[in-house]
């Protein structure tokens, strides 16, 4: 089974809201979801997102795959940025506090 990490639409004609929702490739758009990790509205100034973090670094740790807007969406977040850092870790490049430090020194610069 592939696991995609993808929007599902909500909301009304022309006024359209997602859910970022963690689901199996093969289910319909609106279809049945594992779970829900966010939301995104892009129509406010700029684009709101409410994302659970820890929960989508888990899924892409499992072998999730998202999907391009919300791969976009993930990196402006600082998702993308966490899971490398956690890989490094993993592997031994350095340690959990210099990973800490690292995202600290980028969410500064962003703040996201």
């Amino acid at each position: 089974m592939s696991v995609k990490i993808r929007l599902q639409r909500i909301g009304k004609k022309h006024k359209p809201i997602y859910h970022i929702i963690v689901t199996d490739s093969r289910s319909p758009r609106d279809g049945k979801f594992i779970e829900k990790i966010g939301n995104y509205n892009p129509h406010t100034n700029p684009p709101s997102t409410v994302l659970k973090i820890k929960s989508a670094i888990s899924w892409l740790m499992k072998g999730a795959q998202p999907t391009n807007t919300v791969k976009s969406i993930f990196s402006k977040k600082g998702v993308l940025l966490q899971k490398h850092l956690l890989e490094g870790v993993k592997k031994g490049a350095f340690t959990h506090e210099e990973a800490h430090k690292k995202f600290d020194v980028w969410y500064k610069k962003y703040k996201i």
